[in-house]
């Protein structure tokens, strides 16, 4: 089986988030904080910074989309505010959700090859609706999603749960992620085929293989089927 992250390795998730970002600060300019350069660096400070603190167990998951919101305004809001906010940035991201160009022509050639799946970080509703919104759901046998395993990469328990759940052993399982250690490293801890995508020519050193494209794995897994 051949398993994906989905964020960032299908979905341009950067790519959708920034647009949308700077579309909600453009129509909220002048209650958004000052910022020095581009909003999506901002927001992404602002998004790592409480993700860090819902993971840790001080924000439920509402509560750390209110904290990232209305730490982007200048006067303090409501919850009710900051849940009517939140929402409407999100309906802009979904409106930008987009694969990278190389992702349908990977699918199609792997399909042939191996039944395929998803192991991804998130809640199950969001990643499926990504899934499907973008027209890839019906290539993938299954998804794990870090909801349903309880756990989230790169904790193996994640990995585990999905290859129990696909009653397949690891060595005879590939996975391929855009992050060298949630996704290659990690994948490889549990003895799967690892791969990193590396699109951006980014220099870390890793010890799983790396592919610069979907076309570059889609070789690869032809090549060691």
């Amino acid at each position: 089986m051949i398993f994906f992250d989905l964020d960032n390795t299908l979905l341009d998730h950067d790519g959708a988030e920034q647009d949308a970002i700077r579309s909600f600060v453009a129509r909220h300019q002048n209650d958004i904080i000052p910022y020095a350069d581009k909003p999506e660096d901002i927001w992404r400070e602002i998004t790592d910074k409480h993700r860090a603190r819902w993971r840790a167990g001080e924000l439920n998951f509402e509560e750390q989309r209110r904290a990232r919101i209305s730490e982007l305004f200048q006067r303090p809001l409501t919850v009710a505010e900051a849940d009517r906010l939140f929402a409407e940035f999100y309906a802009i991201y979904r409106r930008h959700w987009r694969l990278f160009p190389d992702v349908k022509p990977a699918l199609e050639q792997l399909r042939n090859v191996s039944p395929l799946a998803v192991i991804t970080n998130g809640f199950s509703c969001q990643q499926e609706a990504k899934l499907v919104s973008t027209g890839i759901r019906d290539y993938f046998s299954m998804v794990m999603t870090s909801e349903q395993a309880g756990f989230a990469k790169p904790d193996k328990r994640i990995f585990l749960a999905a290859l129990q759940s696909a009653k397949v052993s690891p060595d005879e399982c590939w996975f391929i992620g855009n992050h060298p250690q949630n996704d290659a490293h990690a994948a490889q801890h549990v003895g799967m085929k690892a791969v990193w995508l590396n699109r951006f020519g980014r220099t870390q050193k890793v010890n799983t293989r790396v592919v610069r494209s979907l076309s570059g794995f889609v070789d690869l897994v032809k090549t060691h089927h």
